[in-house]
């Protein structure tokens, strides 16, 4: 049972409901009005099933909360990006507008998803600010896109690409924040340094940190500004303000160990000005996560009341740390205090950390091999001491990172679930229910190269090699760690075609086309392969093995009593050849 030093209990115990496959606390959550009910994602016009343009039918949605109380949320669906307001924060909806004028392959997954600001300027004119990104290809390239309303979000300006180095290359996870000042601030992960790298035959590990500036709200921006070079890839940013006009950013960061080659991937801050200034650059987390790999899980980050002290939470799987944990950062001493961890289950991640007045809540997800939990935990002392765990809902389909928003009124739990679709609801002490969805998105077929890979694969795949070794390699399209690993299972297999190899690909399966390009480019093409046929991927994971985290690449050695060895990380050349050795 994990320990605190206080333990502040809830005003008011309500009576748990269980509707719909979900759990929800009475005590947490306000009721969910019944007209709140999601609708089926297709209708017939026609005689033809037509996809219905909708919030709940969406993917990966981003909130915010004006001044006046109305809720504005991006997301992407059919490669366009839309935008869906709410004056009654979420029981209806208004018809969604298109921000793309163009079909774009945007970006929508729990790290990398569109972001959305409204700002209200002193004559009343209300300006929406919006920024995602665009993959230009499978091979990890991207652009960081912007649009704009100045008329209240019934149009949008062209999106304006904000990268300026003009290159077919990395540009991803875009972060947006406005400062108390009106200073708009764009931050992303960049590979140009690393292609500058690669011209000179230089090695460069991982990618950099980058960020542009407005001061007029959207209408122009800054050159693009350099924070830190040997970013991890795949990791959100997590911005908190610093002063009245300037940002601070925290971003996992690749850290070497003198005399080895060890890629340490824990986590790193620093202070953003309008100026292209970067201060107080420092290491944050002290995890000694030695991996070569795509976490895929970002950092959270809110601001202390006093002095420069920030509020942070991580998922980490290194020696000193597992899991999600939390701690309170002192920028001007770079030191830790009231270090914490929150929960070390091999399914918890994906923290998100709000404050209300004298409240912060800290709200992440956890798979248990059937449903996901959403746990909250709050404090009433900057962190000093913690609630226990509380079970806001849980879910047995797929679901989307949890997000937290903060005004005014209180601080909100933003979450898309397949289930119900996408609800917004404010945390308080009011007792809850939720109406079910009545329809699910049908999954796409799968790719004629793959099989599909079901929460019952594994078991079969063990099955078909019982009494034999295997190895297990997984892997994504947005994992550049996993195309290094992937061309080196393709030279062995040339040379070792007899080699029992499994490939199994954690990409959704409408991403096939491009695994199979992937495949294809190492030498893979037609060997036996798996890509995941339920977006409920927690589940799939857990399947595999309870104790993965999720992290990319990942490959297992089976040997003929089917006793595992797991690795994380690309595997060395060594590691190969000792498997097939007779």
């Amino acid at each position: 049972m994990r320990m605190f030093p206080m333990i502040f209990k809830s005003k008011s115990i309500d009576t748990f409901v269980l509707l719909s496959g979900l759990l929800l606390s009475g005590a947490l959550l306000a009721p969910l009005p019944a007209t709140a009910q999601a609708s089926s994602c297709t209708q017939l016009q026609d005689e033809q099933e037509l996809p219905v343009i909708s919030v709940h039918c969406g993917q990966a949605p981003s909130a915010t909360l004006d001044e006046q109380g109305h809720l504005w949320v991006t997301f992407v669906q059919d490669k366009q990006v839309y935008v869906a307001r709410s004056a009654d924060k979420g029981v209806s909806f208004e018809p969604p507008v298109r921000v793309t004028p163009a079909p774009e392959d945007a970006e929508f997954n729990g790290e990398n998803r569109p972001k959305i600001l409204v700002h209200r300027k002193a004559d009343g004119q209300q300006v929406v600010l919006l920024s995602w990104t665009t993959r230009t290809s499978a091979n990890f390239t991207g652009e960081i896109r912007f649009s704009r309303s100045t008329d209240g979000g019934k149009t949008y300006t062209p999106p304006r690409t904000i990268n300026d180095d003009n290159l077919v290359t990395g540009h991803r996870f875009d972060s947006l924040f406005l400062s108390e000042a009106g200073t708009l601030y764009l931050t992303w992960i960049d590979k140009r340094d690393l292609e500058a790298s690669l011209q000179q035959d230089q090695d460069y590990a991982g990618a950099a940190i980058y960020y542009a500036v407005s001061r007029d709200l959207g209408k122009t921006f800054s050159q693009n500004y350099r924070v830190a070079h040997n970013s991890c890839e795949c990791c959100r940013i997590a911005m908190a303000p610093y002063g009245k006009d300037q940002v601070s950013i925290l971003w996992r960061q690749i850290f070497s160990e003198a005399g080895t080659d060890a890629q340490i991937r824990d986590h790193a801050i620093a202070v953003l000005a309008a100026d292209g200034t970067v201060s107080y650059q420092q290491r944050a987390s002290f995890d000694d996560w030695q991996i070569n790999a795509c976490p895929h899980h970002g950092p959270t980050m809110i601001a202390a009341t006093q002095g420069d002290d920030y509020h942070m939470s991580w998922f980490s799987a290194g020696n000193n740390n597992r899991g999600i944990t939390y701690a309170r950062l002192d920028l001007s001493e770079g030191k830790h205090s009231q270090l914490m961890t929150v929960d070390a289950s091999p399914g918890a991640g994906h923290p998100f950390l709000a404050r209300q007045t004298d409240t912060l809540f800290l709200v992440w997800k956890t798979f248990d091999g059937s449903h996901t939990r959403l746990q909250l935990i709050r404090s009433n002392d900057e962190g000093q001491s913690w609630t226990e765990t509380e079970t806001l809902l849980h879910t047995t389909e797929n679901s989307d990172h949890p997000l937290l928003v903060s005004s005014a009124e209180g601080v909100f739990l933003s979450w898309w679930t397949q289930e119900l679709g996408y609800q917004f609801r404010k945390l308080n002490p009011l007792p809850a229910t939720l109406s079910r969805k009545t329809a699910t998105p049908t999954a796409a077929a799968p790719a004629d190269s793959f099989q599909p890979f079901t929460a019952e694969t594994f078991a079969a795949i063990k099955n078909k090699h019982a009494g034999k070794p295997f190895f297990v390699s997984l892997w994504s399209i947005d994992c550049p760690p996993c195309r290094i690993e992937l061309d080196m299972l393709g030279n062995m297999l040339a040379s070792h075609p007899d080699l029992p190899l499994v490939l199994i690909s954690t990409d959704p399966i409408s991403e096939r086309q491009a695994a199979a390009d992937i495949l294809e480019e190492a030498g893979l093409a037609g060997h036996p392969s798996w890509i995941f046929a339920d977006e409920f991927t927690q589940k799939l994971r857990y399947s595999i093995d309870p104790q993965w985290f999720g992290e990319l690449p990942r490959s297992y050695y089976y040997d003929a009593a089917h006793n595992n060895t797991a690795h994380s990380g690309i595997m060395t050349r060594e590691m190969l050849a000792d498997f097939i050795k007779p």
